[in-house]
């Protein structure tokens, strides 16, 4: 295998772009031993043409290609000495959680102070277990980044002296520069292994053993990290793999799906719309379940990906397993279901593949008792499918997720934590998928097949149900999430005493009033509620649970870029300034999305006959709303938990510290893209400024009060 390939196949994902340049260096060297072959081999005649052919690229030498790797060899000499001083940051915290284990001192004021005690020390011994492996997984990718290097730069400079025929490459360059980057010296990241090893066995539950990081967290019950050795496990590519070749198959099967709706129907005479559509609560009810499951895969990945430890963040168990993959492979396994039984029940009714079943007591001929076989085998296959014991998630997790949802319907009686917190708000986004579930029921427990009364309650309403279930009932699912976190926000109060929480009340009250407004006759009033309520969440989403102001958003500012240093995850000693996780962009287009889809969202408490009287149209208009919503709610909730993680902005944890897998990352080699775009951003005729200024105003004003209203408070250490 060619070293390029080679080089390819062992690089980081995460790291990609910061690897010697080998191709780039390889091309460049090939230009110039061209270059400098022509003229010997072609003779004199075609020398004057080969000249003029390559005149413009004359000025690169091979001084300049020396020059060229020098200083890339230097930069990866930078990274993997700012990578070992981030590990070494992380090994000495680490060392003082210990001795603090140790002695006994200062575990409470450590651990969550909303939590179990007892529990909650137990856990802070995991994870500081589970740290010291993230630490070790750290220096095992360090130390296979400057080993692939190492190598890189020594092929290259080979390939250098063979092709230009000469030995300046190996016998003066690299010695040279492999003794200025330190690449060769492996003694560092052992020191870091030894370090390792003697906190791994400080640990009470590892106590007297003398074994690896990797043992230590296998015999505390927290399984192996993503590198063994020196390689790479290629399960997660080949998961990646299926993934997408999962993803492609579903989007052509939802469009088959979309083909076969369109096509014209057997006997149209007999065709209703509105029987067709019936069970559709149902199968809408499922697909937002398997919807959440798809975007919790996502939430999780990202954060992976992104060195969020959200693990460490929502305090679930050290030893718990459960991974992106697992939510995908649920989800995707449900969702062949979804597409196998909704297609079966769409080419059923419109092309009557099966016999009727007592149609006489239906709507017309074509109604069917076995028509209601479909959502109903749809809806235990993902009970079962859901609840089916797993080796990976285990019961007594998904009960502890039960006993959050319990803690946040009860919440002025329990302390809030953060996953409370995160599970109350995830309840907001899904008060429509909340009103399908007693539609869903009232068609299951229906006259089947439907009858005339039944279907015209469709047309009228969109569901089955009767006058009083839509009356009290559904308004009541609406409303109880916000209800819950309103709840939630009492409680936090009366704990902190901070004001900032009271607002936070008011939010939820104002969304609370939507529900309440969308049931009475008063256009102006809802739209004015429901204005008001929109931007109050949005300016909240931004500005308190992101923290993004000014000098994330703004250009000419550090703020996108990671901790390289060491410091605290909070300020970085250098400008003062949070270091954040994401690219710029990535907030500007996420607090875009936000508000767009913050729009729609408002529409998701609103009867859906107030928008549109047609009976398809409002079918797709609730799967479409509900839909984005809990895909914003994702998007939420990635970066509140980054911002958690960076600030402990809600104060729900006394431990700032957070366990990262590798503390490092520089700035990546300036491009063309980046200088055009910062040109396109801060140049003298762009409308740039002025077209966010209002934006920055906005967020500026909520950071003003937020500062007024904590300015009081003692700061958390």
């Amino acid at each position: 295998m060619k070293f390029g390939k080679q080089l390819e196949e062992y690089e980081l994902p995460e790291w990609k772009g910061y690897y010697l340049p080998y191709k780039l260096l390889k091309r460049k060297l090939e230009d110039l031993s061209a270059r400098t072959d022509t003229p010997r081999s072609q003779g004199s005649h075609s020398g004057r043409v080969g000249g003029s052919a390559l005149e413009g690229e004359e000025a690169y030498t091979e001084a300049d290609w020396l020059r060229t790797v020098e200083e890339e060899a230097m930069r990866i000499g930078d990274f993997v000495d700012r990578g070992i001083h981030g590990l070494e940051q992380q090994l000495k915290d680490l060392e003082k959680m210990i001795e603090g284990l140790q002695s006994g001192r200062h575990i409470e004021e450590s651990i969550d102070e909303n939590a179990p005690t007892d529990e909650e020390a137990s856990f802070l011994e995991l994870r500081v277990l589970q740290a010291v492996g993230r630490v070790s997984e750290g220096v095992q990718r360090l130390r296979l980044f400057a080993e692939l290097n190492h190598a890189a730069l020594y092929k290259i400079l080979k390939k250098h002296d063979k092709q230009l025929v000469s030995k300046e490459g190996l016998s003066e360059a690299f010695p040279r520069l492999v003794k200025a980057t330190r690449l060769n010296e492996t003694g560092r990241f052992d020191a870091l292994d030894r370090d390792l090893k003697k906190l791994s066995s400080a640990s009470s539950k590892t106590e007297d053993i003398d074994a690896s990081p990797e043992v230590a967290r296998l015999i505390a019950g927290l399984g192996r990290t993503g590198v063994v050795g020196l390689t790479v496990q290629p399960a997660s590519h080949r998961s990646e793999l299926v993934l997408s070749f999962f993803l492609g198959s579903s989007v052509a099967l939802f469009l088959a799906i979309g083909v076969l709706l369109c096509l014209p129907e057997k006997s149209p005479k007999t065709f209703s719309e509105a029987y067709f559509l019936t069970p559709i609560p149902v199968f809408r009810v499922v697909f937002s379940f398997l919807l959440i499951l798809w975007c919790m895969g996502a939430v999780a990945k990202i954060c992976d990906q992104s060195d969020v430890n959200h693990m460490f963040i929502l305090n679930v168990d050290p030893r718990c397993r459960v991974t992106p993959e697992f939510f995908f492979a649920r989800a995707a396994t449900l969702t062949t279901l979804w597409i196998l039984i909704f297609g079966m029940y769409v080419v059923d009714y419109k092309w009557k593949i099966l016999p009727t079943v007592w149609a006489r007591e239906g709507y017309n001929k074509r109604a069917s008792f076995h028509f209601v076989l479909y959502p109903v085998l749809l809806l235990l296959l993902t009970i079962v499918g859901s609840l089916a014991p797993s080796t990976i998630c285990r019961q007594r997790y998904k009960l502890a997720v039960l006993r959050s949802v319990k803690r946040t319907a009860l919440a002025p009686l329990f302390a809030v934590d953060f996953a409370d917190n995160m599970v109350g708000d995830v309840m907001t986004s899904i008060a429509k998928p909340l009103e399908d579930v007693p539609a869903a029921v009232c068609y299951l427990l229906s006259h089947h097949p439907q009858e005339e009364e039944l279907v015209e309650r469709f047309v009228t309403s969109g569901d089955t149900c009767s006058d009083t279930t839509h009356r009290w009932v559904v308004p009541l699912l609406a409303g109880m999430p916000f209800f819950f976190r309103a709840g939630q926000c009492v409680r936090r109060y009366r704990d902190t005493k901070e004001c900032r929480h009271l607002w936070n009340l008011g939010k939820y009250l104002c969304s609370l009033l939507v529900v309440i407004v969308s049931r009475m006759d008063n256009t102006a009033m809802l739209v004015s509620v429901s204005t008001v309520a929109t931007v109050y969440a949005f300016l909240w989403d931004v500005g308190l649970d992101w923290g993004l102001g000014a000098r994330e958003l703004m250009p000419g500012n550090s703020a996108e870029a990671r901790n390289v240093d060491g410091e605290s995850p909070k300020l970085s000693q250098k400008n003062g300034l949070r270091q954040r996780h994401f690219p710029r962009k990535v907030y500007w287009l996420c607090s875009l999305v936000d508000l767009v889809a913050r729009s729609t969202w408002v529409f998701t408490l609103m009867p859906t006959s107030l928008v549109t009287g047609n009976i398809v149209i409002r079918v797709i208009l609730v799967s479409v709303m509900s839909s984005v919503e809990i895909v914003r709610r994702s998007m939420w909730a990635v970066l509140r938990i980054e911002y958690e993680q960076l600030s402990n902005a809600s104060g729900f944890r006394a431990l700032l510290w957070v366990p990262s897998k590798l503390n490092t990352a520089p700035e990546r080699r300036p491009s063309k893209a980046r200088f055009a775009q910062a040109k396109g951003l801060d140049g003298e005729g762009g409308n740039f400024p002025q077209l966010i200024s209002l934006f920055e105003e906005a967020l500026n004003a909520v950071h003003c009060i937020d500062a007024c209203l904590i300015s009081r408070q003692s700061p958390r250490t």
